[in-house]
């Protein structure tokens, strides 16, 4: 009889806590959902109903200022971009943005050789723990995350997994709510980077390959960045592969660079869209401009936007 006291009290115990996480498991939901400074969660809040979007990793996010594009194309744009974000981060996010919004015109994407290779940017499952679900989302975590994916029908494991990326998240969601705030700190998507000076980047890059670094194509990021070419053409809308400047004295330390971007081309080909490099601009040649060997901080972003806007209205009088 006592045992069959403790076995009951356990069963209890067990039901009582599977609910509770279940319970918190939806709290999260919410919250994460309620974050206007998440971008899936703004841009599906919040009509944005952008011209041009710009996707794709730090590089365009700490870089491309829809406020100094605007003004010179004179249509409306939003950076989508977010940080260490590989294609299939990207190609989510195009998802997300599409289901709340108008299809921009055009879509600016973010492609250099780095972005081929797993050692460089990466899947952020955590930012799509709210969406489990949608079968879009969980056919790309399967694919993406498989580790994490075994996981997601324990109550809350969704959140628990990767719980020191997603708390804080929550809490300033619940915050917006109560606040009715609806505007994200960055509202057009740009963030401005905080390291505006260089930073010996290209040094402790040569330290750790003194004979230069060779990329690795792989399969599963061009499949990525193929599908957002495609999900982006399906809604009719015209893509842009792009790379900002690259500071060209690191260039040397890239032996295999030419035939990832010959590759990266072939892409473009077969997709009929533009790959636009601006390796020819002159603050490539100077650390001035950079903070990065791929980033450019303010002044060279400035120049940088010029640019592009230039290269925008061009492309749009053809």
């Amino acid at each position: 009889m006592k045992k069959s006291k403790i076995f009951i009290q356990l069963i209890l115990t067990l039901a009582g806590l599977c609910v509770f996480f279940i319970g918190l498991s939806r709290l999260y939901d919410f919250a994460v959902q309620q974050n206007c400074n998440i971008k899936i969660a703004y841009v599906q809040k919040e009509k944005i109903d952008a011209d041009i979007l710009f996707l794709g990793p730090c590089e365009p996010l700490w870089m491309i200022s829809p406020e100094i594009i605007d003004k010179q194309i004179g249509m409306k744009s939003y950076n989508l971009a977010l940080s260490h974000s590989d294609f299939a981060d990207n190609y989510l996010h195009l998802y997300f943005y599409l289901k709340n919004n108008k299809s921009p015109e055009y879509l600016y994407l973010y492609v250099t050789p780095e972005s081929m290779d797993l050692k460089y940017n990466t899947f952020n499952t955590y930012r799509f723990a709210p969406y489990i679900g949608d079968a879009v989302v969980d056919s790309v975590l399967r694919e993406c995350d498989p580790a994490y994916y075994r996981w997601v029908n324990l109550p809350f494991m969704k959140y628990a997994y990767y719980s020191n990326n997603i708390h804080f998240n929550a809490l300033q969601g619940l915050k917006h709510y109560f606040n009715h705030r609806k505007l994200p700190y960055f509202p057009d998507g740009y963030e401005p980077p905080f390291q505006v000076k260089w930073d010996n980047h290209l040094e402790k890059f040569i330290h750790l390959y003194p004979n230069g670094y060779s990329f690795d194509w792989n399969q599963q990021r061009e499949k990525y960045l193929c599908k957002t070419i495609e999900l982006a053409q399906q809604k009719g809308i015209k893509v842009y592969l792009f790379e900002s400047p690259v500071l060209k004295e690191s260039l040397k330390y890239q032996p295999n660079r030419e035939l990832i971007i010959e590759r990266i081309k072939a892409i473009a080909v077969k997709y009929k869209v533009s790959y636009k490099q601006f390796d020819k601009m002159k603050i490539a040649e100077s650390r001035e401009y950079f903070m990065s060997t791929l980033n450019t901080n303010l002044k060279g972003s400035a120049i940088f936007n010029d640019t592009l806007a230039s290269y925008i209205n061009s492309e749009k009088k053809k």
